[in-house]
């Protein structure tokens, strides 16, 4: 996810977040909240932070960084440096003994990289500086992906659902309303659908690759389904609801999108070209698609009984055991979670429920303030490790060959990739005794 742009940021904080070593709290002039005191013990300490952000989005956490650095009253620096292949990397520090002091993590890749003990679970000094009602700030289903196996390994910085764009311009020429900031039921999405089509345009852009494996998600769990149980260690996916997801995208694309298919997110090209008029896609295109003054920005619709959307979530952990560095790097991470509001400029929208209620946000970053309503209902799979890889390398394919027309029998064909998935997660499970 390295196509992500950068939003210019609007507004900026008038007044710094200095960070003292007094006990005692302050309210963080960005979103009101209590801020607790960071230790004298992080004084002078040198952070550095992989993180796979390489794009705009990795440049907006570099001066995001930067001016924590220079603000905070401790001599704190931080360095980010970017790891397209930070998993990767980490494991391979690891085996050396030279990791640095955290990272900024994928959610699918925490609870493999705390089983591997590359991160660190936060620790009851650490947790303290973050605040002692931190965690109730936070949707609890993101909230509870930083935990694996009883501890807390991470703090979430964001949450990234799929959005729907759409093209103002057409939407105003079929004489259809733009949708607002709650989901368009399925009445209303397929009576857009209809009336796009009736004007004489392309009503909505559908492609494969992860465009159509993230509907799969969205819609089994909106039809009452799942990929797997809660725990991560049966695999579901091969169900009515799993059926019913499936063959509702392939009806769309075969009504309305045969034709496109491949990487690279062609649906996407598709409709910044103006042949489309809705394309349902991942956030990281927001700030690039925002720079067209025809594009608008909505939530997924709603097609089943439950409001569910497929999401990603970074996460920030610590790979160092050192307590003065965890203390330095948990001063930086409240600092960040502060001030997610100005990272809602990199295209993200905060996990931070004061910085997503914040008035300041549709100032920063409109667009993510239009969707930002619906992550409480985000899908982020169970903390098992390499569980996304075990689901996803085998109802992917299903899911092309479906909507590519080679497969015929969708549930015989979920069937067998559950059964495969299912062994890889056994195979997991007790590789990694979770």
């Amino acid at each position: 996810m390295t196509s992500r742009s950068r939003v210019a940021w609007a507004v900026a904080a008038s007044t710094a977040l200095l960070l003292a070593p007094a006990a005692t709290e302050a309210a963080d002039t960005e979103t009101g909240a209590p801020t607790a005191a960071c230790p004298a013990a992080a004084e002078g300490q040198s952070i550095e932070m992989w993180s796979p952000l390489t794009g705009p989005d990795g440049q907006t956490m570099t001066e995001l960084a930067e001016r924590f650095t220079g603000e905070n009253e401790l001599g704190i620096a931080v360095e980010h440096v970017a790891q397209p292949e930070y998993v990767q990397k980490l494991n391979a520090a690891a085996a050396a003994g030279d990791l640095p002091a955290m990272t900024v993590a994928r959610v699918i890749n925490v609870g493999e990289l705390a089983a591997r003990h590359v991160l660190q679970p936060f620790t009851g000094e650490t947790l303290a500086i973050l605040g002692d009602d931190f965690g109730a700030d936070f949707p609890e289903n993101v909230w509870v992906r930083g935990e694996y196996q009883g501890e807390r390994y991470s703090i979430p910085l964001d949450i990234h659902t799929l959005v729907m764009y759409y093209n103002r311009d057409m939407f105003e020429a079929a004489g259809v309303e733009e949708p607002g900031t709650e989901p368009l039921s399925r009445e209303a999405f397929e009576a857009v659908l209809a009336d796009l089509d009736a004007s004489g345009v392309q009503p909505i852009a559908i492609g494969t690759a992860f465009q159509g494996a993230t509907l799969f998600q969205t819609f089994i769990a909106q039809f009452g389904g799942a990929l797997a149980n809660e725990e991560g260690t049966e695999v579901t996916y091969a169900s009515d609801a799993g059926v019913q997801a499936l063959e509702y995208v392939d009806e769309l694309k075969q009504q309305y999108s045969p034709d496109i298919g491949g990487a690279n997110d062609p649906e996407v090209a598709f409709f910044k070209q103006g042949q489309a008029a809705i394309v349902i896609h991942g956030p990281w295109h927001i700030a690039d698609l925002s720079q067209l003054d025809f594009v608008g920005f909505a939530p997924v619709p709603q097609v089943g009984d439950d409001y569910a959307v497929w999401a990603g979530s970074h996460q920030l952990g610590l790979t160092t055991e050192d307590p003065a560095e965890q203390a330095a790097a948990a001063c930086w991470i409240k600092w960040l979670s502060d001030h997610s509001v100005e990272w809602a400029a990199a295209g993200q929208v905060p996990a931070r429920n004061t910085a997503r209620e914040s008035a300041e946000l549709s100032d920063v970053a409109a667009p993510i303030a239009r969707v930002a309503s619906v992550v409480d209902r985000a899908i982020i799979l169970p903390q098992v490790p390499e569980l996304e890889g075990a689901l996803w390398n085998q109802f992917g394919p299903v899911v092309d060959g479906v909507l590519m027309g080679e497969i015929d029998d969708v549930g015989a064909a979920l069937e067998q990739a559950a059964g495969q998935s299912q062994q890889i997660v056994d195979e997991n499970i007790e590789r990694y005794g979770a």
